[in-house]
């Protein structure tokens, strides 16, 4: 350090042009660091989508779900695999530890998959696998409406599957635009038996007739004379006109063409999913972006798109953006950045009022843009992105890197007043910063020592905090590094010394010593009282920390709800779009709302088989409202649950992304029973629900549905197939076609495509009756009614199947509203422990948000523990002596008291801010109490006696020791105070560190003298001294 101390005032003018380049540069880094509310918090979670139409939830679980599940079980990383079947459609999820290469195991997956498909069902689609983006990515949400008249909702979803998607796509940044809603567009031929029999047609001719319809081939080239012309058979259609003049087969002499046999028309494509917004139905789309892509960046280059669009669109057609990410992530910054910025200028006037030197003032203010603006250079070198948690670490370091440069100045002003006119400012100057470049270094190396293990945490909890961390840690080496070169260097040219007879320090801190000299005597007279009581006051604080509960994460105000309402699996779409329009009537009856949008089950093509009694209600508030996020969620729970048969989730867009992409499930707690059968499951978890329902604070409760699922099974009769030249797989085609339908090819439309699907008349599929009636062509010519072939029968089936660790499992989930997370979720156990038996072969697991919240704990617990190794180490290593290490770790207990009271007092809970907050303040608790220490001992090297240099180092420290404790704890206050957007995720980490700040500055003042002096007398004594004088980090303050 005395190296580059030298080296800078050798050449100062290179210093400041370094320094300079460097601000710039970091001012640019800044700019162009990504921007988001959280740090990217994506999992590699994928899903293996596997449809089949004709088979129902067992079938796919046996066929597709389990076979699947085998062939990815043993990859590396895995945390969990499950997986859901039901009618048409199973999926089987993936979800590898957080901290996983998402490109290697998106490979390993699809490794996997191949090697599984080809022995999937015929008749099975192809496999598909999810791609690297997932819930987390979806930054942005707009409908297409029109007015009446002027669109249907089939052309409102071609403009969206072709207009809007493909635009959408070429943005840089955007992987995926899911459509929603509307009708998607087929060209069908619908099968009339009758006329199929009247003609002599069969199924078999008719699929002959429509693939043949729909061809286009190469015949290579022709070569005449110097010319070669490309030759091309073309016949697709292109109109229903085409279709229908497709000849199927020759009766007497005579076509017969498609039309005669079929209704070709264009038609809806069989829909489970509906968008709803208040004039009525709608297309909704949602914006998905590209894994690691800036959301603001994307997010803009979306808006500019969708103002082009919005010029071409048919007159009375609009798109409206209902859901924008990048608002969130503007207001969120903008509101944090504001909490640092007024956390700076408090910082300053604290700098003014304390430091009593206009220059001096000016000088250390300096520090603080440099330090920030050198950070963004660390933090851009580092991959660090801007968001929340970068600006929480900034504020915590607004406080804290004003320190070094703080005690420079002092010592440097004290030299040159003490030695007036004994040298050249420029040699006082560095003699200054030498002597005090050691102890600021340790005192910088303790900060960054306490928030080094952050960077060890996995999972949520180390990808949310890292940056704040690294924010901390940049910042305040960035400091370091100004007080080591550029602030003596300024120092010497523009500092001037004290006038003669001009007191040393404001009137303010004058009076505060005046107070403080005789309470400083009174303690060190009451000395082992002081000890006595000092640690008795961290035993209650210890009990009552533990009788604060625990969460998660603090909740963030987006601005909007969304609710997941979920009705009987039995219910039909249109009995959902019913129900579901009472839940909106109700939610629009509240002035605070301002608009709501509903996405109900799931397109007929996407990478989220979500069932179609499942809706997303989103519900955006004003910025007006007077009533909390947790008000009017009470109210509106109140009021939602009186709408019968509807069971609601409430949680926020980005929190149900968040769970959901890491949980698998948005509910707080997720009961989940694993066993083999149905049936006893169902009847569990309704004892469960039971069972949960008598926990205070549980709400939201729902059970999933497993069985009765309304079916009508076909059991095909072998021996009456047999007695007509059928096997059962025929009988089983001629219904799959005849219901479900067969798309043959696409009809190609200029540059749209279109599905073309072959089934039956709606009127001949609808009911049981006209099942039975449907007629299957026997291999002799004649055509038999299916109720002669199979036994249709009502019955009752599985809705779904869901599979978890190898074995079905059951959820039953909930909210928890009124107390912590922890304790509901302990009382759920407990009762349930008690109250529910299980079964030989059955088990159950509590997960759900409390999981990420039990791995966050133990996780920061392991931060704590190697934080305050690190810190004893460093003072260790500074002091050379345990009994002053010991003496100064005192001061830990005693800020445990101030962050404990502090959350209890402000109704906070232990979670992860508030226990990254407590990390954080072990470093900045023995600050002062190790420059205590070093002023001490370098009064004692003068030849002072111990007890009058104690006493004139804490005196002579109450101006350093009250700055250090006002910066940080102003550097921090807006956090607490200004209810400004996105500083909810900080408050609970600035309610901590500011309470603990004020007891062990405190302690610092009044009762760590004592202690150091017990630890001074049994050193004499020579109990584990040391060498305490032969490693003194020499003098850290102000003389």
């Amino acid at each position: 350090m005395e190296r580059i101390l030298r080296v800078s005032f050798e050449k100062p003018l290179l210093v400041v042009l370094l320094v300079a380049a460097a601000a710039g540069l970091g001012v640019a880094s800044f700019q162009g660091l990504r921007r988001d509310v959280f740090p990217d918090l994506s999992a590699p979670v994928f899903h293996v989508i596997v449809q089949n139409a004709a088979m129902g939830a067992e079938q796919l679980e046996t066929a597709i779900a389990i076979p699947l599940e085998v062939a990815l079980a043993g990859l590396p990383d895995v945390r969990r695999i499950r997986s859901t079947s039901q009618l048409g459609v199973s999926q089987v999820t993936i979800e590898f530890e957080p901290d996983a290469d998402h490109d290697r195991s998106r490979q390993l997956v699809a490794e996997r998959v191949s090697q599984a498909a080809p022995e999937l069902p015929p008749g099975t689609d192809a496999p598909l696998l999810s791609s690297l983006t997932g819930r987390l990515n979806e930054i942005l949400e707009f409908t297409l409406e029109a007015e009446p008249g002027a669109a249907d909702l089939m052309t409102l979803r071609d403009l969206a599957e072709f207009e809007v998607r493909n635009r959408l796509l070429a943005v840089p940044g955007v992987a995926a635009v899911e459509r929603l809603g509307g009708y998607l567009r087929q060209f069908q031929v619908q099968l009339d038996p009758e006329r199929m029999s009247a003609r002599g047609v069969t199924l078999a001719d008719v699929l002959h007739a429509v693939e043949g319809a729909n061809l286009d081939s190469a015949g290579g080239f022709v070569v005449q004379g110097a010319m070669e012309w490309t030759v091309r058979a073309v016949a697709r259609a292109a109109t229903v006109d085409d279709l229908r003049g497709t000849a199927v087969a020759m009766r007497e002499g005579t076509p017969v063409l498609l039309g005669d046999v079929a209704d070709v028309r264009e038609a809806p494509a069989v829909r489970r999913g509906i968008a709803h917004r208040l004039r009525g139905e709608v297309v909704s789309c949602r914006i998905v972006k590209q894994f690691g892509a800036d959301t603001t960046a994307v997010a803009a280059g979306v808006r500019s798109a969708i103002e082009e669009i919005r010029a071409g669109l048919p007159a009375g057609v609009e798109l409206r953006v209902v859901y924008d990410q990048s608002e969130l992530v503007g207001s969120a910054l903008g509101g944090v950045g504001r909490a640092v910025l007024v956390g700076a200028a408090l910082v300053v006037c604290v700098l003014f009022a304390l430091l009593g030197d206009l220059r001096a003032a000016l000088l250390v203010t300096l520090t603080i843009p440099l330090s920030i603006a050198l950070a963004g250079v660390l933090l851009e070198r580092g991959g660090v992105g801007l968001n929340t948690m970068t600006l929480g670490g900034l504020a915590i370091a607004v406080g804290l890197l004003v320190d070094a440069s703080i005690i420079v100045v002092e010592n440097v002003v004290h030299r040159i007043t003490a030695r007036r006119g004994s040298g050249a400012r420029r040699e006082l100057a560095l003699q200054a910063a030498v002597e005090v470049g050691r102890p600021i270094a340790f005192a910088t190396a303790i900060v960054v020592a306490v928030f080094v293990p952050l960077f060890g945490l996995s999972g949520l909890e180390g990808r949310m905090y890292r940056p704040l961390a690294a924010a901390v840690i940049a910042t305040v080496a960035a400091s370091l590094g100004l007080a080591l070169t550029l602030v003596p260097v300024l120092a010497a040219l523009v500092l001037r010394p004290r006038p003669p007879g001009r007191e040393e320090d404001v009137r303010l801190v004058r009076r505060v010593k005046a107070l403080y000299a005789p309470a400083l005597d009174a303690c060190m007279r009451r000395a082992a009282r002081v000890r006595v009581a000092s640690l008795a006051l961290a035993l209650p604080a210890l009990g009552l920390a533990f009788a604060i509960g625990s969460d998660f994460m603090p909740a963030l105000d987006e601005g909007a709800f969304l609710l997941q309402t979920n009705l009987p699996a039995e219910a039909s779409l249109e009995e959902v779009d019913r129900l579901n329009h009472r839940v909106e009537d109700v939610l629009r009856e509240f002035s605070e709302v301002e608009d709501v949008v509903r996405r109900t089950g799931r397109a007929e093509r996407t990478e989220d088989p979500m069932p179609h009694t499942l809706s997303d209600v989103l519900v955006v508030l004003r910025k007006d409202r007077t009533r909390s996020l947790a008000e009017l969620e009470e109210a509106m729970r109140e009021r939602v649950e009186k709408v019968p048969g509807v069971s609601t989730l409430f949680t926020t867009p980005l929190g149900m992304r968040i769970d959901e992409g890491l949980g698998g499930t948005p509910a707080d707690l997720s009961v989940r029973i694993f066993g083999p059968d149905l049936e006893e499951l169902s009847r569990l978890a309704e004892r469960a629900r039971d069972v949960m329902r008598g926990v205070a604070g549980i709400a939201d409760l729902r059970a999933e549905q497993l069985t009765g699922l309304p079916q009508l099974r076909i059991r095909v009769d072998r021996a009456a197939a047999a007695r007509v030249g059928l096997t059962p797989g025929d009988v089983i085609q001629a219904v799959r076609i005849g219901l479900v339908g067969e798309e043959q090819s696409d009809v190609w439309v200029g540059q749209r495509r279109f599905g073309l699907l072959v089934r039956l008349q709606d009127p001949r599929r609808g009911d049981a009756n006209a099942i039975r009636t449907l007629l299957v062509d026997g291999h002799d010519g004649t055509r038999i009614p299916l109720g002669q072939l199979a036994e249709i029968e009502e019955t009752f089936a599985p809705a779904a199947i869901r599979r978890e660790a190898g074995s079905r499992r059951i959820a039953v989930e909930a909210s928890v509203a009124g107390r912590d997370l922890a304790s509901a979720a302990a009382e759920v156990r407990r009762r349930l422990a008690a109250e529910l038996a299980l079964p030989a072969g059955y088990f159950l697991h509590v997960g759900g948000r409390v999981e990420s919240q039990a791995r966050a704990a133990r996780s920061l617990g392991v931060a704590l523990g190697a934080s305050a190794l690190a810190v004893f180490v460093l003072l260790y290593l500074a002091l050379g002596t345990l009994l002053e290490v010991l003496a100064i770790l005192v001061s830990l207990p005693v800020a445990l008291v101030g962050a404990v009271v502090a959350l209890a007092l402000s109704g906070g809970t232990w979670n992860v801010s508030s226990l990254v907050g407590l990390c954080g303040l072990l470093g900045i608790a023995v600050q002062n109490g190790l420059v205590l220490v070093a002023q001490t001992r370098a009064l004692r090297a003068e030849g002072r006696p111990f007890d009058e240099a104690l006493r004139e180092a804490c005196i002579g420290r109450v101006r350093p020791k009250l700055m250090t404790a006002a910066t940080a704890i102003l550097g921090l206050l807006p956090m607490l105070v200004l209810r400004l957007e996105g500083t909810e995720i900080e408050r609970p980490l600035a309610v901590v560190m500011i309470g603990g700040l004020v007891t062990s500055t405190l302690f610092t003042l009044l009762a760590l003298p004592a202690f150091y002096g017990l630890a001074h007398r049994l050193g004499e004594h020579g109990f584990a001294s040391g060498g305490a004088e032969a490693r003194s980090p020499g003098s850290a303050a102000s003389p």
